[in-house]
């Protein structure tokens, strides 16, 4: 029998590390299509073209104790690819794998990045949150696989 997954089985991982204290995260794809239609057709006829994805996560402003680096990346890992001084370069795109459930690989979807987006809300009587928002760069690395 197959199974569910709730968020909770959900994670986000930098360089295969998981990012401590994720609130959530998304990812929408789309495809360009190049309207092919002709004078006299009566139904439109389009052709793939260029696709692409954007995404967004929230994590918690978490400073990670000394032995919690080891197995986990900070939420600076992502904050820091686009607020920093200089100029953002190629060098600041990250790979995520977004971990869908406990199903390891197969449930990922893995990616190259830019954070397009970041910020810190502090509001009192919440825990602060840093939302960041990613475009990806170039094709997927890895896909949900299917379990026939």
């Amino acid at each position: 029998m197959g199974s569910y997954y709730s968020g909770r089985a959900g994670s986000l991982l930098i360089d295969d590390k998981p990012v401590a204290k994720v609130r959530d995260w998304s990812i929408e794809m789309s495809v360009d299509l190049l309207d092919a239609t002709t004078l006299g057709d009566f139904a439109r006829t389009q052709h793939p073209s260029t696709k692409s994805a954007t995404g967004s996560c929230t994590l918690l402003y978490y400073r990670l104790d000394t032995s919690e680096n080891v197995t986990n990346k900070e939420f600076t890992s992502l904050l820091n690819k686009i607020m920093h001084t200089g100029k953002i370069t190629r060098n600041d795109i990250v790979t995520l794998k977004l971990r869908v459930g406990d199903g390891g690989a197969k449930d990922d979807i893995r990616l190259q990045a830019f954070i397009t987006n970041a910020s810190i809300a502090v509001t009192n009587g919440e825990l602060t949150a840093v939302p960041i928002q990613f475009t990806v760069e170039g094709d997927w690395i890895g896909v949900v696989q299917p379990t026939y």
